[in-house]
């Protein structure tokens, strides 16, 4: 069954900058990787430092794939000192199944 995750980020204002480079770099990576469908960084409209990572993976083995990944592990360090709060982190099932 496919799984989503929505992962809602607020980055400190003088962190975004340096936020970006490594988020954009672990959405390229992420993209590529078999069985993710979607993953997208998404920036909140008059909330500069406020985003949302979307994932979309054909099953619960391609989140396991993906969080084994050296980009993830790299992206999970660094993130933390960009942050003003933790992250709020949501997984669901897709119950459309094709």
């Amino acid at each position: 069954m496919e799984k989503i995750i929505i992962a809602q980020l607020s980055v400190k204002e003088n962190k975004i900058e340096h936020f970006m480079e490594v988020a954009q770099e672990m959405v390229e990576k992420s993209k590529n990787e078999k069985g993710c469908l979607v993953y997208r960084l998404l920036n909140e409209i008059n909330k500069p430092n406020e985003f949302v990572v979307y994932e979309k993976y054909i099953n619960e083995k391609a989140i396991d794939f993906h969080n084994s990944s050296d980009h993830f592990k790299d992206f999970i360090k660094s993130v933390p000192g960009f942050l003003l709060t933790e992250p709020q982190i949501d997984i669901y099932e897709s119950s459309i199944k094709r």
